[in-house]
């Protein structure tokens, strides 16, 4: 089905946010198919359409693609994280189920998470 170009527009300005933000193209294309129900090829191609406006907009624009994220912050994500899991595991994405693994065992990392109880 063809999207509206009121659509294409609200996916490109929620894409720019997301980038504006810092997160990686992947992360926000995938957000996109999930909340939109766009092919993966249309969210790529929206998300570098984006990208591209962004660059046009403020050429001295540089955001980090890998937000630091400190100690604080940790919990919250964490909290974040799992719930993203559970949509992920729900809706059978296997791909956004092992990176969110993956994103969840490093914050877990990050606080020195013990694998054994100590009494």
């Amino acid at each position: 089905m063809k999207r509206t170009t009121e659509e294409l527009n609200n996916h490109q300005e929620l894409a720019k946010r997301l980038l504006d933000m810092g997160l990686k193209k992947a992360d926000v294309a995938a957000t996109l198919q999930r909340r939109h129900g766009v092919s993966r090829a249309t969210a790529y191609r929206d998300v570098d359409t984006a990208d591209i406006m962004r660059a046009s907009e403020d050429p001295a624009l540089e955001a980090d693609p890998t937000p630091q994220v400190d100690y604080q912050d940790r919990d919250a994500l964490m909290r974040m994280t799992r719930q993203l899991l559970i949509d992920a595991f729900q809706a059978g994405n296997v791909q956004d189920y092992a990176r969110l693994v993956r994103e969840y065992e490093r914050l877990a990392r990050m606080g020195g998470l013990k694998m054994s109880h100590e009494a």
